[in-house]
């Protein structure tokens, strides 16, 4: 069996969502034994998307390949369990509002006491400092707060949230890299991490607040005409990205008078005249069918795709040569379709549900099985194996 890269790290996962359990996710991809932290009734990612039992296409793609535990951190003893967790880990995972475990008494000084050498990683909307810091933060309010949401705007001008959890993923990613390269350097001492969804997201616009400042304001809109055109059959984005494209792009909708026409002579005077100029192209091209353009288009060198449904993609044979996905089998569920991590690597292992490995858990963190067994009963600790014998 080949070594992973995190093999031998131990993660404490205490977040729920998707930021913080997506850096847990890509952690025990790469090697690490990530204990999922859970309360007693479960992530509140389990109910986001259609549910199957107690899990949703969320719970299970971002805490693939972790170990489960439940704990009621309402309790000195279940935060006394956590204390433990974090003592024996090497990395401490996070996404509660800032100061709340420190109130719990399961932050960074608390853990510290404990353990000289974690990596602390707290995942917050807006930071651990900072005016805004107890703002509470989510993927729509830092689309919104980042300006992404101004620069997404449909054929009205009206802003749109993006229509997934951009902001989230970015932040686990950014975490991920994070965690990964204190890692890679060597952790000699306790180190506190404060990761955010605003600089995640602005890690994400950096071009484009740059171009902002550049331009003095709001910059010109890219690569004018741009977008989505509903064809015969369904809908084709196309995009330019040189000037000598748009002439190509006039001769193939048999407008060829538009590439003269001194109101859409660049992509500046294009973007001024936008709405002109598209509803001109929708006209045309409503005439053909998506894969019709699409043979045209691509013949002059003019980059567009016809617009996929999520199915579409999964069936389309491009995406099945390379492997770009794998099916991956999930308990009372069967198999999934779950997206490869780029350079192909398929995802392994399986969601544990609330609570599937608390036994295994803490007999290996040193608890006994009359300890395991009282905080059982006591409703401490939530374990689905013993539920069910």
């Amino acid at each position: 069996m080949n070594k992973k890269p995190l093999d031998g790290i131990k993660v404490l996962d205490l977040g729920q969502g998707v930021a913080a359990p997506y850096c847990g996710l890509l952690l025990a991809q790469y090697g690490a034994e990530v204990i999922k932290v859970e309360p007693i009734n479960g992530d509140w990612a389990r109910g986001l998307g259609a549910p199957k039992g107690d899990q949703t296409a969320y719970s299970i793609y971002y805490n693939l390949g972790k170990k489960g535990i439940a704990v009621d951190l309402k309790t000195k003893e279940g935060l006394d369990v956590i204390l433990k967790l974090a003592s024996n880990s090497d990395v401490v995972l996070e996404n509660f509002r800032p100061g709340v475990v420190d109130r719990l008494g399961i932050g960074f000084e608390d853990v510290r006491a404990l353990n000289s050498k974690v990596l602390y990683a707290s995942v917050s909307g807006f930071g651990q400092t900072g005016p805004y810091s107890d703002r509470p933060g989510s993927d729509t309010v830092l689309q919104a707060f980042s300006g992404l949401v101004s620069l997404n705007r449909d054929k009205d001008d009206i802003p749109q949230k993006v229509g997934t959890i951009a902001v989230d993923v970015i932040t686990g990613l950014c975490a991920f890299q994070a965690v990964s390269m204190e890692l890679f350097g060597g952790v000699r001492e306790a180190k506190l991490l404060d990761l955010s969804l605003l600089q995640s997201a602005a890690n994400l616009l950096a071009p484009n607040i740059a171009d902002f400042f550049i331009s003095d304001g709001p910059p010109v809109l890219l690569n004018v005409p741009a977008g989505t055109y509903q064809t015969s059959d369904g809908w084709i984005a196309v995009t330019l990205v040189k000037e000598e494209q748009f002439a190509n792009l006039c001769k193939i909708i048999k407008e060829p008078n538009l590439a003269g026409d001194r109101r859409f002579g660049s992509f500046k005077k294009r973007a001024k005249n936008k709405h002109i100029l598209m509803e001109i192209i929708q006209s045309k091209i409503k005439s053909k069918t998506s894969n019709e353009w699409l043979k045209l288009f691509t013949e002059e060198g003019i980059l567009t795709s016809p617009v996929n449904s999520l199915g579409d993609w999964l069936k389309d044979p491009h995406v099945n040569a390379i492997n770009a996905y794998s099916e991956i089998n999930q308990p009372h569920l069967g198999n999934i379709p779950i997206a490869s991590l780029p350079g192909g690597i398929p995802l392994k292992g399986i969601a544990p549900g609330i609570g599937s490995n608390t036994e295994e858990i803490l007999s290996s963190n040193g608890f006994s099985k009359k300890d395991i067994g009282d905080l059982i009963s006591k409703k401490i600790i939530f374990d689905s194996e013993a539920e069910d014998e």
